[in-house]
């Protein structure tokens, strides 16, 4: 038994035809049939009930059908890996991201990348953390960039650079008009929050509470640019990540307050299923993220997990 009688059987079982499966295959219909006969001999049982307009496979048939579908499979997969190690920027690469990896430094990330390396297929997902840790221990997603601490051992995390948060005002807001207000100030202001399960979210409460703050919530939006138009608009003040508002034009839309004596920051962290297989374009996007990071993002507050190759 060979892969070209085992295509051949897989071909003419979805067919249920010689005649179909030789057009397929681009062969002579006897050779298709000289092809069947041989396998079956070797495996000593019929494959294929003979008569009638169409073949049709017998239990054993069916039974080895969907060994083929798997075995073809594997082999196809087994190219594809070793075509992605012979040329390692030419593979698929899955990433995740939160909102503010996703829409704020991913793409600026990705985008750096695909201009050393562009025959790399990308596709990225912007997602709730949750749905990532899922994905990734599906092994749907390859990497994921997230606002840390992620403290589940089942993931290897590699802090990549940190984030920010900075309390915006409309230029309108009666905070605009200073240089910075008090935390005191915050415990009478109308907040603007992401939606419930938002790390974004739980960063700024968890903060507030342990400064003895406690946020007057009034609205709730999905994603951080909903809450920047919600603003903008004077409806209350909010708390984003310094990545969403580095490019705004300010003060035209948008003003940064500063809060005396007191500081949200967080590490922005590159996950991934601990032992996961790396292809080479994987780790090669893996290893860009921080010399990317290096050169343009600020520095993570700690390295958690030491960069190094897993190949």
């Amino acid at each position: 038994m060979n892969f070209h009688q085992i295509k051949i059987f897989y071909v003419v079982a979805q067919q249920r035809s010689i005649t179909a499966a030789a057009f397929d295959l681009r062969l002579t219909q006897p050779a298709v049939s000289q092809q069947i006969k041989a396998l079956e001999k070797e495996l000593g049982i019929a494959l294929f009930e003979r008569g009638g307009p169409k073949l049709r496979l017998t239990q054993a048939g069916e039974a080895f059908y969907r060994s083929t579908a798997t075995i073809l499979h594997a082999k196809d997969e087994a190219e594809r890996t070793i075509a992605e190690l012979g040329a390692a920027t030419k593979g698929k690469l899955i990433l995740g991201a939160n909102t503010t990896g996703g829409m704020y430094l991913l793409p600026r990330i990705v985008r750096a990348f695909k201009e050393s390396y562009p025959e790399a297929e990308i596709i990225f997902q912007i997602e709730s953390t949750e749905w990532l840790y899922e994905k990734i221990l599906e092994n749907v997603i390859d990497l994921a960039l997230v606002g840390g601490p992620t403290e589940d051992r089942r993931f290897g995390v590699e802090a990549v650079c940190l984030d920010r948060l900075a309390l915006i005002a409309s230029p309108s807001h009666r905070f605009a008009k200073g240089r910075k207000v008090s935390l005191h100030d915050l415990g009478n202001e109308p907040f603007i929050v992401p939606a419930q399960g938002s790390r974004t979210r739980q960063l700024v409460e968890r903060g507030l509470k342990e400064a003895g703050i406690a946020p007057n919530v009034v609205m709730q939006l999905m994603g951080t640019e909903a809450v920047k138009r919600a603003v903008a608009a004077n409806l209350g003040i909010a708390f984003v990540s310094q990545y969403a508002v580095e490019r705004e034009g300010l003060p035209a839309e948008l003003k940064v307050i500063s809060v005396d004596g007191f500081e949200l920051k967080r590490d922005m962290e590159l996950i991934y299923r601990k032992q996961k297989y790396f292809s080479p374009v994987a780790e090669r996007f893996r290893e860009f993220v921080h010399a990317y990071a290096r050169q343009h993002l600020p520095i993570p507050r700690a390295r958690r997990a030491v960069l190094k190759s897993v190949r």
